[in-house]
């Protein structure tokens, strides 16, 4: 896969962190942790967060991958010793019919917090298409479906999208007259990504609907579609268990998604995303931006994270 189109590091310089102590240490009951998530870059880059945090308090974090929350959430039920916790932290599905948009898990699942980012979806493309689009929708035939023509000859590709998600948008698009192909993609990473972003620089007429706050949208020069998305499928980051959890441990898993916001979600997913894709001799690793976001968030002391950033890398 050609470089060329991964994930820029805008304010982030490829650079070598390295964690040299934290202070102000919290004791909890818990002394291993496991985490259920998922492989969605933001689930990921979430729990390796919330895992660095945890192991710099005393707590030893083990990382467990599933293929979608609901087997996450079935997970949970592992049976562990009193000092072991098990807990899922994964994108979960907003209530729509909910006056407050509730995040919904299963009724025998405990939500132990919640970060703030609305993770929603949006129609991103080339500015090349981007362009084509609204032409085509100005100059439409018929001023009360404007988007037919528009969308009739596009194809958008969707990570992996569970059917009634699709089937809620589609629907949407459907009553402003945009029907386009959709073709679901394979999970989005640092490689698939890539690729991704190239396919819609290379070929007209194809969009990915990806997440408001990823920064492929800003770091790529990618455009936003003008369609309704209002009633689109939201989510929410969550921490969940299925038993108790230390009222300790929850503060500190707490402590991780209180401040991830939508700024900081994409701060978070632009180091996760270009340490993976990282050449510099710096050996500028995943674990690095992890812990350069942790400062930033002031969630780990600054002064115990030494940056040798080279400035003109």
């Amino acid at each position: 896969m050609r470089k060329a189109h991964s994930l820029r590091l805008a304010g982030l310089a490829a650079a070598a962190l390295v964690v040299v102590g934290c202070s102000g240490q919290a004791t909890v009951e818990t002394n291993q942790l496991t985490i259920m998530t998922t492989s969605l870059a933001l689930d990921e880059a979430t729990s390796l967060a919330v895992a660095e945090y945890l192991q710099t308090h005393g707590v030893e974090v083990d990382i467990q991958h599933h293929h979608a929350p609901a087997q996450v959430f079935d997970a949970l039920e592992t049976e562990t010793p009193e000092d072991h916790a098990v807990m899922g932290i994964v994108s979960a599905p907003q209530d729509q019919q909910a006056e407050e948009r509730t995040v919904e898990v299963p009724e025998d699942v405990e939500i132990v917090a919640q970060a703030p980012a609305e993770l929603g979806f949006v129609a991103s493309a080339s500015s090349i298409t981007a362009a084509n689009f609204a032409r085509t929708v100005v100059n439409a035939e018929d001023p009360e479906e404007p988007m037919v023509d528009a969308c009739a000859q596009q194809t958008w590709f969707h990570p992996q999208l569970a059917e009634e998600s699709l089937d809620v948008i589609s629907d949407a698009l459907a009553e402003e007259g945009c029907e386009p192909t959709f073709e679901a993609v394979e999970t989005l990473n640092a490689e698939t990504y890539g690729s991704l972003i190239e396919q819609l620089i290379v070929e007209p007429d194809t969009v990915v609907m990806l997440r408001g706050l990823d920064p492929a949208i800003s770091d790529q020069g990618l455009e936003t579609l003008d369609v309704e998305t209002q009633h689109w499928p939201n989510s929410n980051i969550v921490a969940v268990s299925g038993t108790e959890v230390d009222e300790a441990l929850a503060d500190q898993v707490s402590a991780v998604l209180d401040v991830l916001d939508s700024e900081a979600a994409t701060t978070l997913l632009r180091g996760y995303y270009n340490a993976q894709t990282s050449v510099s001799d710096l050996q500028y690793e995943v674990d690095d931006a992890i812990r350069y976001w942790l400062a930033q968030s002031d969630l780990i002391d600054p002064d115990t994270v030494i940056n040798i950033t080279d400035d003109n890398e």
